[in-house]
């Protein structure tokens, strides 16, 4: 009795991986139902035209101002809205800040995780930071340029239009 309950999960257990098997097989070969591969999917592209009205602004900073730290700098945008970074929204994005560091290309992804080169991510919606040496150690004394980036949900830049950069003197 017992081995023909074996028998009988065996076999059910193999038919089902089978069926399994099959299913998978032309989910993967047949695209033309929801039933296909999601990875094989391009990621949305985000077609949104940067207008003369739009642009990034540092809300509490000028070019060539002399800061001490720490400084709490905040970051603006006009004609866009500032959203936590999940997805591809046309007119929404977050903020990028860079040290010592241009502008990024428009379509072209902002580095992440390379605060030690001078990116620093605001992928939450954040509108201000604290400019301090144990986060940003290379605002030594000096002449530095600080850029302000715009990007979509999924990190791309908006480019050139979507950006501030200013010199900043650090005491």
């Amino acid at each position: 009795m017992k081995s023909s309950i074996f028998i009988l999960l065996g076999a059910t257990a193999l038919y089902a991986c089978s069926n399994n098997a099959s299913h998978q097989e032309a989910s993967h070969t047949d695209t033309s139902h929801a039933g296909h591969d999601h990875s094989a999917m391009e990621a949305p592209k985000d077609t949104t035209a940067i207008l003369p009205t739009q642009h990034v602004l540092f809300g509490n900073l000028k070019d060539s101002q002399t800061i001490k730290l720490p400084f709490i700098v905040k970051f603006g945008v006009e004609g866009m809205e500032v959203k936590p970074a999940m997805g591809v929204e046309a007119n929404v994005g977050h903020h990028h800040l860079m040290v010592d560091q241009g502008h990024i290309p428009a379509g072209t992804m902002v580095p992440m995780q390379k605060e030690t080169e001078g990116y620093f991510h605001f992928g939450k919606g954040q509108l201000q930071d604290t400019l301090q040496l144990k986060k940003y150690p290379m605002l030594t004394p000096g002449y530095h340029t600080l850029t302000l980036q715009f990007a979509n949900g999924l990190h791309l830049s908006y480019g050139p239009a979507m950006s501030k950069t200013i010199t900043v003197k650090v005491k």
